[in-house]
């Protein structure tokens, strides 16, 4: 039994041993390790691609509801309304670089005081209402009825920006809400600061608390207007600087030549007038020494004179005295 089983078994064939005598197994296991290592590398970049795509969003609020900042996204200021094609500006904002022409229609009349408009104006053509809408994703900071403006609406954005929205004759959010770009606020309406403009929506952008040209906000992000803005008030401090010098440079140009060189004459006289004075002291002190020496010498004189006489009187006294003593 025992040489039988040790005969079946050497007639079984070793395939795996057969197999890998041929040429072609080994480079074919090598080719496969090496396709497998390749596909795993591939995916596991498209992953990581994937994900970082993912991390960006497209809006300022994720899926979840929650708000993100907006320098995140790719956003740049639109106009806020529905329908830009529909909308015109009918008052623009007042810079003061810009022609008296162009600043007088910026200015807005109000309890018989004209104020510097600090922002945008928008309308329709046929004096219709219409939507406003965000310009820009952010948080809605204020919602607030006033009794000039009508309706206000204030979102906050990064940076120190915010848009402002008033003249409005009602709102569709309120204050801590999260809004998309392009959300409704609110219908334009009329108001008591600006009666000439009828149905309109009154438009700001602000950067630190400051208003700024909404013009040069549009197509622009957050950041690049934050950007432009610090450059516009560096130049602007600039000139205001070198204004300042030329202003003193001129001023002092125009002063006399007298004012600008020292009078040292002034002193020369008044040590000679000091002078004069001490010399005309000196000179009175020393005649009045001398005045009451020479009194003093005539009083003495006169003293020694008397007295002389007065011996010469003793002398010539009769000699009765002397007799009558004697006796």
């Amino acid at each position: 039994m025992k040489e039988e089983e040790k005969q079946n078994k050497k007639t079984v064939p070793m395939k795996g041993k057969s197999a890998m005598k041929k040429r072609w197994v080994y480079p074919a296991v090598y080719l496969s390790f090496a396709a497998v290592i390749l596909t795993s590398v591939l995916w596991y970049q498209n992953d990581a691609k994937n994900t970082e795509n993912n991390n960006t969003p497209d809006s300022a609020l994720e899926d979840n509801g929650a708000a993100v900042p907006v320098s995140l996204t790719k956003e740049v200021f639109q106009m806020p309304v529905s329908d830009p094609e529909a909308i015109e500006v009918v008052k623009d904002f007042f810079s003061p670089e810009a022609p008296a022409q162009e600043q007088e229609a910026a200015l807005v009349f109000y309890n018989n005081i004209y104020y510097q408009n600090r922002g945008i104006d928008l309308a329709t053509a046929d004096n219709k209402a219409f939507d406003v809408t965000a310009a820009l994703s952010g948080n809605v900071v204020k919602v607030a009825k006033d009794p000039a403006l009508g309706f206000v609406v204030e979102v906050e954005h990064d940076k120190g920006v915010v848009t402002h929205y008033s003249s409005l004759a009602s709102v569709s959010v309120k204050q801590g809400d999260q809004v998309k770009q392009g959300a409704v606020l609110g219908q334009a309406g009329e108001n008591a600061y600006d009666t000439d403009a009828k149905i309109h929506a009154h438009f700001e952008v602000r950067k630190d608390g400051e208003a700024v040209d909404p013009v040069m906000a549009w197509d622009q992000s957050v950041a690049q207007l934050a950007t432009a803005v610090d450059d516009s008030r560096k130049e602007m401090k600039k000139a205001e600087e070198k204004k300042a010098v030329e202003e003193q440079k001129k001023a002092e140009e125009k002063k006399p030549a007298e004012e600008k060189k020292p009078a040292p004459k002034a002193e020369d006289k008044g040590s000679k007038d000091t002078k004069d004075t001490k010399d005309s002291k000196g000179t009175k002190d020393t005649k009045d020494t001398k005045d009451t020496k020479d009194g003093k010498d005539g009083k003495d004189a006169n003293r020694e004179q008397e007295s002389s006489s007065q011996s010469a009187e003793d002398t010539n006294a009769p000699a009765a005295d002397d007799s009558g003593a004697n006796e």
